[in-house]
């Protein structure tokens, strides 16, 4: 009888396992593919560092910007720092109230593989703080402590976007909302 329970939780264990990996390997999602620029050239660095400089009224960068800007700077510069055995396809943005998804892709043998996590922005004082709330592997829905493993990727690709977050976090103010950020590079009324 013993025996019997232990080999059932035994298969069952297994049972978990095999689902929880066919969950993870189903990609997610994507928001949608960033359309053309009509030879217009990718100006957001540009932009942000204007709008900090002049300090005169509040931005909107809708999220359809934010993603052609990523297919643009990352998809080149990130690919040799995360690895040669991957391919890395890009990455996509999807805002939605007071936090932001990021999805990374990447080609493996052929087939597209997703991870994501949520980041929330915040201030205290002087200084801006990003926050991993959660993520998920494909389609597998993680805690944040999950995904530890993700943070090398997530590095390269915060080095590679360096420029673009300094000159974001020159704003006095940075909402997240639906399908855009709004950015307030007035200084504060007293």
């Amino acid at each position: 009888m013993k025996h019997h329970l232990f080999q059932t939780v035994r298969l069952l264990l297994v049972s978990a396992l095999a689902g929880a990996a066919w969950v993870a390997h189903r990609p997610a999602e994507l928001p949608q593919a960033p359309a053309a620029n009509n030879g217009k050239g990718d100006d957001m660095l540009d932009m942000l560092r204007q709008s900090a400089i002049k300090r005169a009224a509040v931005m909107e960068v809708s999220e359809a910007e934010i993603n052609r800007h990523l297919a643009t700077a990352i998809t080149g510069k990130a690919a040799s720092m995360i690895g040669g055995w991957v391919a890395f396809d890009g990455a996509r943005i999807d805002l939605e109230p007071d936090h932001a998804r990021l999805f990374l892709v990447w080609k493996l043998h052929g087939h597209t593989r997703t991870a994501s996590v949520d980041l929330a922005i915040s201030r205290d004082a002087d200084h801006f703080h990003v926050e991993l709330l959660r993520g998920a592997y494909g389609h597998l829905e993680m805690p944040r402590g999950m995904m530890r493993p993700l943070y090398p990727a997530l590095r390269s690709v915060a080095e590679v976007l360096d420029p673009e977050i300094r000159a974001l976090f020159q704003m006095t103010k940075i909402t997240i909302a639906k399908d855009k950020l709004v950015l307030d590079p007035r200084f504060p009324s007293a």
